[in-house]
């Protein structure tokens, strides 16, 4: 009887890699949208090193993920880092960082292919209260480290390298990249150390797609040569096709040299999708526009699978509404420009990109470089609207926002997507600091817009400044509460209700749900004095003091920030200035993190939904309302008009 050949590591790192095609492909048809291309470029480099290249010891992670422990902390002494699933941290074994955190997925698939996780851990994907977050994060399964808004992961995994060296360790540090990342000044700051210190123990594997967010790299910010611009820094580097899996797994056998270790490995992202060559150039992300279109219908073909996305809610609701707006609103304005950091489509910049492409820049994933080349332009006249998302305006590119806009006080118009907990994307996507660092800058003025009337005016307002202006900006599909006559003035808050017993002061995506309380409590007998702020500096609107003063019970605040710095703290500022002495309730979130779910989840975890304000009302005024959750849930919301009178002109 002929026996059967035993399975080679080829033949397993194959199968490996055709598994999280199919993975990635179900899950995209199952959540309407996904990081497809990432797995069809990349399965072949995580399928052969995880089944050749790094030498890993069994998992230490349970096989279904726990729930999310909460983000670190000196009250967590629990905290774990996803690096179990990678095995025990012992000096014989490698360890594994991931860099391009985007590729979460296709590393969860890979750690089911290769019996690490259980594929029932794939179920909690993107849950609320789950670890296996969209953008994976170091409490991730198969993550070790907090990578940032990319680019950061390289110099950590660089320092534990070191570490491991000086330490006499034998296992190697392995680090997984996107080409995109390469646009970023710290990754090359990295090799300088790498180079210096001879870290020759640290492997680098990149994905070479040539894609990003904006389009193929070679049109928005290019990077090649490549291979000679690493060696110039230092770094051994090979060139190799992606998907074959003998060609990536030579370089790691060779003996070190001294050099940090750099494959680049070429790929297709369309490999094993043709279907997704008609998505050219614009790879990145795919999300299908219906729930039944013919382009899903044809993907769903592929494995015969249906899903259908949730409904919407009762109030009016409008989508692309900025985007809209904005072509509308730059037609007669020539000198103003947009620019963007790679996530045009993400932050609803795309339709001013095919209206007017002569007034657009997409400068990569390089903020830093994008608010200095901003601080440039306003200098010549030119009126730039930076687009991305919130946390990358401010938190990386900080010192070129204070010294190349502010200090000079240039018309520079930062427009910052999902503010505080409003994405999925966790720690290191959520601007939840943002307004109380940005207070700080001198000549900043801070803009916050809750609903599509305040997304639609807000522009003119922004415009009307004689310096820089940054904007809390919301995407998608967004309420209409407030009547479209009246739109968003500076320093001048909405009026949404009127009563003495307490003053409500509320921004951004937490007045809709303030809303949602405000009628029940008034059914109860409590009279409220609601404000919508949408000026958060300057923070001197005489309608606010006035407010704070009549309250009788005391204050309450609600914001989609941290207590530090933000709506609470220019209250509370105000009363001391002005000495109004009465009893504050801050809601936000209180010194802490947050991670990645979805919004309704986070409000409700963080205590900012429309229950913790009624709790917060009961504390003041000392006795209990008697309003459950499903009291709020049956309160309908229709459009507010604003009680603020407007100027004669």
């Amino acid at each position: 009887m002929q026996s059967t050949p035993p399975t080679s590591w080829q033949d397993e790192a194959q199968r490996v890699a055709a598994a999280i095609r199919r993975r990635a492909l179900e899950h995209t048809i199952k959540n309407n949208g996904g990081y497809l291309s990432q797995a069809a470029s990349s399965a072949e480099i995580l399928a052969t090193l995880y089944t050749r290249v790094m030498k890993l010891g069994p998992s230490t992670a349970p096989r279904i993920p726990e729930p999310f422990g909460d983000v670190p902390g000196p009250g967590n002494s629990a905290y774990k880092t996803g690096a179990g699933y990678n095995g025990p941290q012992t000096p014989e074994y490698d360890r594994f960082i991931v860099s391009a955190v985007h590729y979460a997925v296709v590393v969860y698939n890979t750690l089911v292919e290769t019996g690490r996780m259980a594929p029932e851990g794939m179920e909690q994907f993107n849950k609320d209260g789950s670890s296996v977050e969209m953008i994976g994060a170091e409490h991730s399964p198969g993550h070790e480290v907090t990578a940032g808004s990319l680019g950061q992961a390289l110099s950590q995994a660089a320092g534990i390298a070191f570490a491991r060296k000086r330490r006499g360790e034998k296992g190697r540090v392995w680090v997984f990249m996107s080409d995109g990342e390469f646009q970023i000044g710290q990754v090359w700051e990295a090799f300088q150390s790498l180079a210096f210190h001879k870290l020759d123990n640290l492997g680098i594997y990149v994905d070479v797609n040539g894609q990003q967010c904006d389009g193929e790299m070679d049109t928005v910010m290019d990077i090649e040569p490549f291979q000679q611009k690493l060696e110039a820094f230092g770094a051994r580097v090979f060139c190799v096709d992606a998907h074959d899996v003998d060609a990536l797994a030579a370089p790691a056998e060779l003996p070190p040299d001294g050099r940090p270790l750099v494959v680049l490995a070429y790929s297709d992202p369309c490999r094993g999708f043709p279907l997704l060559e008609e998505r050219r150039p614009r790879l990145h992300y795919l999300r299908f526009a219906g729930e039944s279109g013919g382009e899903k219908a044809r993907y769903q073909a592929l494995l015969n699978e249906m899903q259908s996305p949730p409904g919407k809610g009762k109030l009016e609701i409008l989508s692309q509404v900025h985007a809209k707006n904005l072509v509308k609103w730059a037609r007669h304005r020539a000198r103003v420009l947009v620019l963007s950091a790679d996530l045009t489509s993400s932050v609803e910049a795309n339709l001013f990109e095919k209206t007017y492409p002569d007034r657009f820049l997409s400068l990569g994933i390089a903020e830093q470089n994008m608010l200095s080349f901003a601080g440039g332009l306003a200098r010549e006249g030119y009126t730039p609207f930076l687009h991305t998302f919130a946390v990358f305006l401010y938190r990386r590119p900080l010192d070129q926002l204070a010294m190349s806009i502010c200090y000079p006080n240039l018309p520079v118009r930062l427009i910052g997507f999902l503010p505080g907990i409003t994405t999925p994307g966790g720690a290191t996507h959520q601007a939840t600091d943002d307004i109380g660092i940005l207070r700080t800058l001198p000549n900043m003025t801070i803009l916050e817009c809750g609903d599509a009337t305040d997304v639609e005016s807000v522009l003119d307002v922004a415009q009307s400044i004689d310096g820089p202006v940054y904007v809390r900006m919301l995407r998608g599909e967004i309420p209409r509460l407030f009547d479209p006559a009246e739109p968003m003035r500076l320093s001048q808050a909405r009026i949404l209700s009127d009563g003495n017993d307490l003053t409500l002061l509320t921004s951004g995506v937490c007045t809709e749900e303030a809303l949602r309380a405000s009628e029940i409590l008034r059914e109860r007998g409590v009279s409220i004095r609601h404000l919508h702020i949408t000026t958060h500096k300057p923070f001197n609107d005489p309608c606010v003091l006035e407010a704070l003063r009549l309250a009788r019970h005391g204050i309450v605040t609600m914001e989609n920030h941290t207590l530090q710095g933000g709506l609470g703290t220019a209250v509370a500022e105000m009363m001391v200035a002005n000495g109004v002495s009465k009893r504050l309730v801050r809601l936000g979130l209180n010194d802490t993190y947050a991670h990645g779910a979805s919004k309704p989840y986070l409000m409700r975890k963080y205590d900012l939904d429309a229950l913790a304000l009624v709790r917060a009302v009961e504390k003041l005024i000392g006795r209990p309302l008697k309003i459950g959750e499903a009291d709020l849930q049956a309160v309908r919301l229709d459009k507010v008009h604003s009680a603020a009178k407007v100027e004669a002109l």
